[in-house]
């Protein structure tokens, strides 16, 4: 894999951007602490109560709430714990069974109640997850879409302004594209576009970020990147997409990529600002004859 030789690190995500902050949840082991405190209580009160009042549902909300924030396996940890708890309590507050072991069926009872509770609980939240991943994905490339990028862009934006470091914005557009869907068809036309996200993503940077803005038109965000850095990754990066362009037999000729980039040193007025003088920029590039890599500088020196 090619490494842009380009410095700085930042909080921006990886090439398919996945969400910021992950998932928002707290360390497991706080999680677990505090469900095992929320249980010890509700315990107390259930003994202090008596077995004529239940306690039943309450149990549930602490294993409910761990199992969203901590993941499946803690959940059923204080699935068991809150089942043989139940059991003490029942017991030693004065019901009485007809069999020694009837306390024990009852306990595994709960606890089956409580581990399907869990298993759908994890279930929901793995589908939240899927689902919020997918809003923010391009469906066909799998790098991020345009509402992803946006962000992220914005985020750049607002710590240009804070850090002063350079920012470089690019735009990529494929040459002739029109012709592959003619000539090879919209199947080999997904197909390439498939591989040049694939190929944009593999070499940037895992705090860079790469987009598809729609039909054959990239973004690339690179944080920390002045104009000589700039300049070099991204001849890298057309000259990967011409090598992918051109291992598709068949290909039509002219077939290329033409990419305009914006070094900005000062913060742009808003994301769709930075956004339209890359694509200016970019457009220069095609009136220059295409298969260039045209990069300037934001305000223009």
């Amino acid at each position: 894999m090619e490494t842009p030789e380009h410095g700085g690190t930042t909080a921006l995500h990886g090439a398919t951007a996945p969400e910021p902050a992950a998932t928002g949840r707290r360390p497991g082991g706080l999680a677990l602490a505090i469900g095992l405190g929320a249980v010890g209580g509700l315990a107390g009160l259930d003994y202090l109560t008596g077995s004529e009042i239940s306690f039943s549902i309450f149990y549930l909300a602490p294993i409910a709430l761990l199992t969203w924030e901590a993941g499946r396996g803690r959940g059923l940890v204080l699935s068991v714990v809150a089942a043989f708890v139940w059991g003490i309590v029942d017991v030693a507050g004065g019901s009485r069974y007809s069999h020694p072991l009837v306390p024990v069926w009852n306990s595994l009872v709960r606890l089956g109640f409580f581990s399907i509770t869990v298993w759908l609980i994890a279930h929901a939240r793995h589908a939240h997850a899927e689902a919020r991943t997918l809003a923010r994905q391009d469906a066909l490339t799998g790098v991020a879409n345009g509402l992803a990028f946006r962000e992220l862009l914005d985020r750049e934006i607002a710590r240009l302004g804070r850090t002063a470091s350079p920012l470089t914005l690019a735009y990529v557009d494929l040459d002739r594209f029109k012709h592959v869907n003619d000539t090879l068809g919209h199947a080999a036309g997904d197909d390439l576009l498939r591989a040049i996200g694939g190929r944009l993503a593999a070499v940037v940077r895992s705090n860079d970020a790469v987009a598809r803005l729609g039909g054959d038109e990239f973004a690339i965000l690179l944080p920390d990147t002045d104009l000589t850095a700039a300049s070099k990754v991204l001849d890298r990066l057309r000259s990967g997409i011409q090598g992918a362009i051109d291992r598709v037999e068949g290909m039509p000729e002219g077939v290329g990529a033409t990419i305009g980039a914006v070094v900005f040193v000062q913060p742009p007025s808003s994301v769709d600002e930075a956004l339209h003088a890359a694509d200016q920029r970019m457009y220069e590039g095609k009136r220059a004859g295409r298969g260039h890599v045209l990069v300037g500088r934001w305000p223009a020196a």
